[in-house]
């Protein structure tokens, strides 16, 4: 069935309830929205499934677009991509995936830190579990659950967002890119990331950009060019400013991030400052703070764990990967966080 392209882009859960009530079982992808793996997992996942809406979600709304999602009339099989879970969401996330399970298939993936308690407990709801820190996601989506039955674009799809969650150097993804040229590899991971970053706020663009992937490279995909342009140019404008603002306290630096993504800001702070362990940005969002670390070799401590401690104690949430992770706190509770981290770090070293 051919899915009509005014339902397919529009945010309103009244307009496509009204068209999957037509069908007899319809196929749900949640992804998460804010980097290549994301948007890539959830390319792979509707090419592969047919009949498959995606919803997009970042860290903060999680629950209530699974909520939506399970709430979708006909839903056959949930996909839940690269979406982390932490101590403060998961009880809830729990909740609504167990009742989900007893009358649809769910399907969980992911790479962030989980618990082998949280795993235990997504098999006992019946769950299909992929989980492993080691690949991407979209690696582990190509690799583990579609068995590389795909054609060999989208590997190469899979391999950009290894690369920008810096995880092209692990096995899988390292011999999927070494068949192609390092320069046309980064450039279109680069773009694609960009384009991403520069329209977080505009869902009908990251839902076409899900579509656009699957029949196209990035730099071919309508937009996709300016907008990385574009963000290339605000990365241009902040570059002094990071450098001279940028406070350094013997292990970490930190910084608050103003016109650009705190995530941006962290990997440029890492690269600017050797001899750190780990960096921190912070971005103010309504009454909360949204941080990002990122950790260099000498980093001994897993941060996307650390992240979720901190921010779990500080009435917060928080989680991601070995030396790449993020929360999000209460905005006043900024300078405990930042204090925390550097005693984790000195505890570390004794």
């Amino acid at each position: 069935m051919i899915w009509d392209s005014e339902l397919r882009y529009h945010n309103s859960t009244t307009l496509y309830m009204g068209w999957v009530s037509n069908l007899v079982m319809v196929n749900v992808c949640l992804s998460h929205k804010e980097d290549p793996d994301g948007i890539v997992s959830a390319s792979l996942i509707k090419y592969a499934y047919p009949n498959t809406m995606v919803i997009l979600a970042d860290y903060s709304d999680l629950l209530e677009r699974l909520e939506e999602a399970v709430g979708i009339e006909g839903l056959d099989h949930l996909f839940i991509c690269d979406m982390g879970l932490s101590k403060a969401n998961e009880e809830r996330f729990f909740r609504i995936v167990e009742g989900m399970s007893r009358r649809a298939r769910v399907t969980y993936i992911d790479h962030h830190h989980l618990e082998e308690e949280s795993k235990d407990r997504l098999r006992g709801y019946g769950v299909e579990l992929i989980h492993n820190i080691t690949e991407c996601t979209s690696i582990l989506i190509y690799h583990n659950l579609l068995n590389e039955n795909l054609p060999s674009r989208f590997a190469l799809l899979a391999g950009f967002a290894a690369v920008i969650d810096e995880m092209d150097g692990r096995e899988i993804a390292s011999r999927i890119l070494k068949s192609y040229d390092r320069h046309f590899v980064e450039f279109e991971a680069t773009i694609l990331a960009y384009a991403i970053y520069q329209n977080q706020h505009r869902e009908e663009f990251l839902l076409a950009l899900v579509d656009g992937l699957i029949k196209d490279m990035p730099h071919a995909i309508d937009g996709v060019l300016e907008s990385s342009r574009e963000y290339a140019q605000k990365i241009t404008n902040n570059i002094s400013v990071i450098e001279n603002d940028a406070r350094k306290d013997k292990d970490i630096v930190y910084i608050q991030a103003v016109d650009l993504p705190a995530s941006t800001v962290a990997n440029m702070l890492l690269a600017m400052h050797k001899g750190i362990k780990v960096a921190i940005a912070y971005k103010q969002r309504g009454d909360k703070m949204v941080v990002s670390l990122r950790g260099s070799s000498m980093c001994k401590l897993h941060l996307g764990k650390l992240a979720n401690d901190i921010a779990s104690e500080l009435g917060g949430s928080g989680g991601g990967h070995d030396k790449a992770s993020g929360a999000m706190i209460p905005k006043d509770s900024i300078n405990t966080f930042i204090k925390m981290v550097k005693d984790y770090i000195n505890n570390s070293n004794n």
